[in-house]
């Protein structure tokens, strides 16, 4: 742009793009739309690989290629981690669901245990042992 002295506010409101958005496009700060992009590259006249990689050359077309393939590979890696988390969340529902199952046997089990040893509890915490 500041070859043929453009600024980003002429640019931007030549194309129709908001004058913020051009901004966090020229900081870097936000990825550009292809929308966006092919209006850019009309306006100034250049290809959509040029706006982005700079050069027309098949170097810049085989990184675009590797970085789709990295982006391929973080995409399955989030697959993958999102099916784990399934699966735990699933677990621990089922473990959550169990768990009223499990407390409701263990007081059976103490009330059974008390009734059974009530007056044996009794005697052995309320009389004094004779000598």
């Amino acid at each position: 742009m500041a070859e043929r002295d453009l600024k980003a506010s002429e640019i931007a409101d030549a194309t129709g793009i908001t004058r913020p958005v051009m901004s966090r496009y020229m900081a870097n700060k936000s990825g550009i739309s292809a929308e966006n992009l092919i209006k850019l590259s009309q306006y100034l006249n250049v290809s959509p690989d040029w706006l982005l990689n700079g050069s027309d050359a098949p170097e810049s077309i085989k990184m675009s290629k590797d970085v789709s393939v990295d982006k391929n590979e973080t995409i399955a890696v989030q697959r993958e981690l999102i099916e784990r988390l399934k699966k735990e969340v699933k677990e621990w529902e089922d473990w959550k669901a169990s768990s009223k199952d499990r407390h409701a046997k263990g007081k059976a089990k103490a009330d059974l245990a008390i009734a059974k040893n009530k007056n044996t509890l009794r005697i052995n915490t309320t009389r004094k042992r004779k000598k």
